[in-house]
């Protein structure tokens, strides 16, 4: 015969019986005695002598325990099967977005590769029409205007065919480029902007992570930007902070007509309060600069202040001894 210890460590090896309550009622009392049965899974441990009320009361204790232990058992496989659908969900979820991403960016770059070609013969043959027709005042209204679209919509390609490649991770350079070369060539790229730096000195020997010419292309950008929400289109200013790891920079405006929700999704591709703004002529301009400085590992952001006042914020990366 089994000893009820033995009896215990028999029903707890049992796959059908292990989850039933064991009770030791004995006469034993040593404490290696009780270790023993909780430690062979007994819930409750009465020795001798005992009152038939208190046994009772104890079995219903742990019955009820029981109970609620099974109720939690089958709400947490209840709340396992729920994980495990919604997390099939996201996983499909997410291989769409995947496709529909894969999709976006073969028809951004069908754009740049195929449509260009005839994109350059139309406009040709455009400018070969406007030669031919007499020298007028409206002629050259015509002209003006032609070559204003045909700008835009090279601009339009160029900049489509540039957020393929920076989202596919195609654009990467680790060069550096000081800050006083990079705006220097930003003035010289935009003659007809005067940009002013507060403090107009200390920046000097900032030197930024980034092929030049991405970044010269993206500040270029935000500049023409800041300057299509500003009263004063010719002047804008800068202010420089040179931060721990970043350089960052305030382009003020004043002349922002954009509500808080509008500023903070400007940069966005789909943004309609950017194509409805001043800024709308840059076309998908701001989209490419605010993906060109996250490729690089910084950051921009269009902030709306008290009226119509606000600033572009930008963190550009500096080189550190590591790079």
């Amino acid at each position: 015969e089994m000893d009820g210890f033995e009896l215990c460590g028999h029903l707890k090896a049992d796959e059908a019986l292990k989850d039933i309550p064991i009770i030791f009622i004995t006469a034993l009392t040593a404490t290696e005695d009780k270790v023993r049965a909780f430690s062979l899974g007994a819930v409750d441990f009465v020795t001798k002598p005992f009152q038939p009320a208190e046994i009772m009361s104890r079995v219903s204790a742990h019955l009820k325990i029981r109970i609620l232990q099974r109720a939690l058992s089958i709400q947490n496989a209840n709340l396992e099967r729920l994980v495990a659908e919604r997390t099939g969900e996201l996983e499909r979820a997410h291989v769409r977005v995947r496709e529909l991403s894969r999709l976006k960016d073969d028809f951004l770059r069908m754009i740049g590769h195929e449509i260009r070609t005839p994109a350059n013969g139309i406009l040709g043959i455009g400018e070969l029409i406007l030669d031919l027709c007499p020298k007028s005042s409206e002629r050259d209204l015509y002209a003006g205007l032609f070559q204003e679209s045909g700008k835009r919509l090279r601009d339009l390609i160029d900049d489509a065919t540039m957020i393929v490649n920076l989202e596919q991770g195609t654009v990467q350079d680790s060069s550096a480029t000081s800050f006083s070369d990079l705006l220097e060539r930003v003035r010289s790229a935009i003659p007809t902007k005067r940009i002013l730096l507060a403090p107009p000195s200390g920046l000097e020997s900032v030197r930024l992570k980034g092929d030049r010419a991405l970044l010269e292309k993206a500040l270029k950008t935000l500049l023409l930007l800041a300057a299509s929400f500003s009263h004063d289109k010719q002047s804008i200013l800068v202010t420089g902070i040179d931060e721990d790891g970043f350089l960052s920079l305030k382009i003020i405006v004043d002349a922002l007509h954009l509500e808080s929700g509008q500023a903070a999704g400007f940069f966005g591709m789909e943004s309609l309060a950017r194509s409805a703004s001043s800024a709308e002529p840059l076309g998908l301009a701001p989209a490419v600069a605010y993906k060109i400085l996250t490729a690089l590992g910084g950051t921009t952001s269009l902030v709306r202040g008290e009226g119509n006042s606000g600033y572009i914020a930008i963190s550009l990366p500096k080189e550190t001894k590591h790079d």
